[in-house]
């Protein structure tokens, strides 16, 4: 995905002209919706999604649903389209693969278990569960209508907002935003002391709060070149003060921007001439050349629950549900 463009944060004359667009886009939507028929599995699943086009934690909230849940589902898969991947699939994905083929969320995903990647989410399912899957993890596909997901969570980053809350492409919305919360059996909100200050509008019964964590190994120069192609750049380079860092370069890219070997190389030599060291997201790191890593460090978020027993707790009351039926 490119940038998202300024006039969505705001209410404007361009968003106005494009709002026939977002209508036909709603009824295209909504039309999608009626005719399709999700496909019910035998293995319980798990979708996370969000409300807004491009990133919001949705990775982080996946990773850590496997680690609470992998007591009691012994053999769990992710399953992701394995966006801008080459292969259609479905594939057992692993760490070893290039991300052009298989998206580089899934790289990610395939360092802390089994990963799945396909274009279709039905097939994909099958070979979790041809693989002995007994909990599949859906990592987006929350607007999809392709096999039953058993519970539904959205992510909201309140730092990122809904902007002007208006639908794709007048603004960020995948779909109204009123009708996305009735959908979902919870929502995981980033940063409650944001959401609350000035976010505060949600209503819904199942609501829990988060906030991700960078962290980074120890490095021995702590004035940086800063680089990132994910749905919020802001949000890693501001966290990078956390870290006693000194962001001195901040290089943006689009999300999932795919490096040659010409930028990482460029950036490695304003790096020395600057004399910085330089760091970059997970996500960025498997996306760069073998012999190139070692000058680069990488900074990992990790998502943090509030209350994780409690959600704990509701997830495995959920899923229980779902095998009574």
């Amino acid at each position: 995905m490119l940038k998202p463009p300024k006039f969505w944060k705001k209410i404007g004359i361009i968003n106005f002209f494009l709002l026939p667009l977002s209508f036909v886009y709603y009824i295209c939507f909504i039309i999608y919706g009626k005719i399709f028929e999700e496909i019910k599995i035998n293995t319980p699943v798990i979708c996370v999604g969000n409300l807004v086009i491009g990133g919001a934690g949705k990775t982080p909230l996946t990773i850590k649903l496997r680690e609470l849940l992998s007591k009691d589902f012994k053999k769990i898969f992710v399953l992701t389209r394995g966006y801008k991947g080459k292969k259609k699939g479905p594939i057992i994905a692993d760490k070893n693969m290039n991300y052009k083929d298989v998206g580089d969320e899934s790289l990610i995903h395939c360092i802390f278990g089994h990963t799945c990647v396909s274009k279709s989410k039905v097939e994909g399912a099958k070979l979790c569960e041809k693989k002995g899957a007994n909990l599949i993890l859906l990592d987006d596909g929350f607007q999809s209508k392709h096999i039953c997901k058993d519970l539904s969570i959205l992510v909201i980053d309140p730092e990122l907002g809904l902007n002007n809350r208006f639908i794709f492409p007048a603004g960020p919305l995948r779909q109204p935003f009123f009708q996305a919360i009735k959908k979902c059996d919870a929502i995981l909100i980033l940063d409650k002391k944001i959401y609350k200050n000035k976010f505060n509008l949600i209503k819904h019964k199942n609501i829990f709060f988060g906030k991700k964590i960078m962290k980074i190994d120890k490095i021995k120069n702590n004035r940086v070149l800063a680089f990132c192609g994910i749905g919020n750049n802001e949000s890693f380079f501001n966290g990078l003060k956390n870290l006693n860092l000194k962001p001195e370069k901040l290089i943006s890219f689009p999300d999932h921007h795919n490096y040659s070997i010409i930028e990482i190389k460029n950036i490695i030599k304003q790096a020395k001439k600057r004399n910085l060291s330089i760091v970059c997201t997970r996500k960025d790191y498997v996306k760069i050349p073998f012999e190139l890593k070692k000058n680069i460090h990488i900074v990992d978020t990790e998502l943090v629950i509030e209350k994780k027993e409690k959600f704990y707790k509701f997830l495995i009351s959920e899923l229980k549900k779902t095998s009574l039926n």
